[in-house]
Formats: C-alpha cells, sequence, structure tokens
C-alpha cells in the first residue's frame, strides 16, 4: 500500500472526520481467500468497534496479594528532520485483564532527550479515564513499562518521570488522603546485540525447531548488568533466524515484587497483544505505546505561520500536531 495515501487516510478519519476506518489491500481478491488475512483483519476491526479478542485469567495479572494493578506502557520517537518534533505517547490498562487500554499522546521540541516533558498530564488524563470505567476505584499499584531509553539515560529519565507520575496521582482522592500508589518502573529495550542460544539446540525440551531457545526463557545471572536489576526475556517464537530477546532493567520499585514475580508478569503480558494470536517480543503496554506514537506521526502537519528567515539562525516553525477528533473517545483502541 502506498505510504502516503495510508497516512492521508488515518489523518483525515481521525482527526477531521472522526470514525474508525481499516486499510484493505488492493490485491484483496487473492488476500481474501487466505483464511489468515482475514483472520487478522477480523482481529483488528473488532478492537477497534470495542471488542476483545483474548483475554487472560485476572489472577495472572494480579499482584499476589491480590491488588489490582494499572499497566502504563510509553514510548517516544524521534523525527529525521531537525526542525521536526518528537512524539510522546502514553498508554494504560483500562480493565482488570489488561485487554483493554487508552492512549494519550502529545509532540514536544526535539533535544534528543528521552525525558517525557508532559508525561504527568497524560497519566493524569489516564488516570481518569480507569476511575470513571472501574466504578470510580483506583488501583492500589501501577506498573510502568518505559520504551526508548538508553542506559546512558536511565538516571535522568528516573529523576525526571517519576515525581511527574507521582504528582499526578496525588491530584485524585483516595478517601481523606492522596492517592499515592505503589509504583514499578521499569525500562524495556530491545536495542542491544545481546544474543542466546540453547545448549543443546537438537533436544526439544531445549530449543524449538529453529534452534532458538524455547519461548519464555529468562537470563538474569552472568551477562546481565553487575548493579542494576535486569534481566534477558525471550517471550516469542521467531519464524526466522535467531529470536532476539528484550532487556528489562527495573529502576524502581517500591511494590517489592521478587525477581521471579517481575518476569513472571512481563511474560504474561507478552501474552496479552489483542492484535496477534501468539506471544510479542514485549510488553503489549509497551507495544500500544509503540503503534499510538507511529499513528500520531501522521497527524503532524505542516505549521500555517508564515515563516520570514531573518537571521541564518532562524529555524522554521516545527509542524503542527493535530488533535484525535472526539467521536473516537468511544473507541479507545481506534491505532490497531
Amino acid at each position: 500500500m502506498n505510504t502516503e495515501i495510508y497516512e492521508t487516510i488515518k489523518r483525515v478519519m481521525d482527526t477531521e472526520i472522526g470514525c474508525l476506518s481499516q486499510c484493505i489491500s488492493v490485491d484483496s481478491k487473492r488476500n481474501f481467500r487466505n483464511p489468515q488475512y482475514c483472520a487478522n483483519l477480523a482481529l483488528k476491526i473488532n478492537l477497534k468497534l470495542g471488542g476483545v479478542n483474548s483475554s487472560l485469567p485476572e489472577e495472572k495479572l494480579s499482584l499476589p496479594d491480590g491488588g489490582k494493578v494499572l499497566f502504563l506502557g510509553a514510548d517516544v520517537t524521534h523525527p529525521k528532520d531537525k526542525n521536526g518534533s518528537s512524539i510522546c505517547a502514553v498508554v494504560g490498562s483500562l480493565d482488570d485483564q489488561a485487554a483493554r487500554y487508552v492512549t494519550k499522546y502529545q509532540d514536544q521540541e526535539r533535544s534528543g532527550k528521552e525525558e517525557i516533558l508532559k508525561i504527568d498530564k497524560m497519566i493524569k488524563e489516564i488516570l481518569k479515564d480507569y476511575y470513571e470505567k472501574d466504578e470510580k476505584v483506583l488501583p492500589p499499584y501501577i506498573i510502568m513499562y518505559r520504551d526508548g531509553v538508553s542506559e546512558s539515560q536511565f538516571e535522568r529519565v528516573l529523576r525526571f518521570e517519576l515525581p511527574k507520575i507521582k504528582e499526578a496521582c496525588a491530584q485524585f482522592r483516595k478517601g481523606n488522603k492522596p492517592y499515592e500508589p505503589k509504583i514499578i518502573f521499569a525500562v524495556v529495550g530491545k536495542r542491544h546485540h545481546t544474543r542466546i542460544f540453547p545448549i543443546n539446540p537438537q533436544s526439544k525440551n531445549e530449543a524449538d525447531r529453529n534452534g532458538n531457545c524455547l519461548v519464555g526463557t529468562v537470563i538474569d545471572r552472568k551477562i546481565t548488568h553487575p548493579t542494576l536489576n535486569d534481566f534477558y526475556l525471550q517471550s516469542h517464537y521467531a519464524n526466522q533466524g535467531t529470536a532476539r530477546p528484550s532487556h528489562y532493567t527495573i529502576l524502581y520499585d517500591d511494590i517489592k515484587l521478587t525477581i521471579d514475580q517481575f518476569q513472571s508478569l512481563s511474560n504474561t503480558l507478552c501474552y496479552n497483544f489483542q492484535r496477534a494470536t501468539s506471544s510479542v517480543s514485549i510488553p503489549s503496554p509497551t507495544y500500544y505505546a509503540h503503534l499510538t506514537c507511529a499513528r500520531a506521526k501522521m497527524y503532524l502537519v505542516p505549521s500555517r505561520v508564515k515563516f520570514v528567515k531573518k537571521d541564518k539562525n532562524d529555524k522554521p516553525p516545527p509542524p503542527k500536531l493535530l488533535k484525535l477528533h472526539r467521536n473516537l473517545n468511544k473507541f479507545p483502541m481506534y491505532f490497531m
């Protein structure tokens, strides 16, 4: 499909008309004879219309004490153009099965930094939606899966974003006290060169048919960071080539889960991605944040402000980010 036409359709339908859309390949006659193509199309359409394709037992997605969890995912994408804007997205679960998510996005000046400057505003909007959906009850725990952060920026991102999250929570009340949930802030990364291999690739108990480690393999010793609390998790099956595990680093944890409990929870979320019938490589909230950034990039349009260059250092105004049409607020999974 022509990328420019696709982006135009999505931008117009999402921001001007306010109607759900589903693009289909022009070679549909051949595609519609393929059951897999039709099934994948049905998965996406059902999600957009408010349905749920699959769900996991609630006890798999709650903590050992049975407490409910709000799962958050966040990502930032940067433009190739130096005068462009970075797109930030935060998503939050709306139900106990973590199957439905609400998304928020913002643009910010490209600075080479990974901090989400308005993360407090987006978290506040997500908490408001959760509060209204879940019988006006806020969860006692929040787990954030943050994407797109390099190791050199761990400390800076944590120092900026964690207080912002707590500030957004404190604006709500739980009884007579400010809402102060316990939080885990973890980074998920795939941009690394680490690969894991089974000791005996011919054994069905150690390897899949492509010679990769079995789905669910965790490495948390020897090759991990000497001081940080991190691990590698291969949560998906690779149809071709060598599977690449995801790298998880827990930067903050006042829930005090054991490492085994957090690994199990993270692996479970990889089976909850609603657009696939098998597990994926990163937790579903992180995946949704990435998809939201990709969709929001389509909403950038050139600024209408007339630019007159008076100095060689003058830069043209950044593109304008269009807002989502209010009609789509009823369909939070519109971006699928």
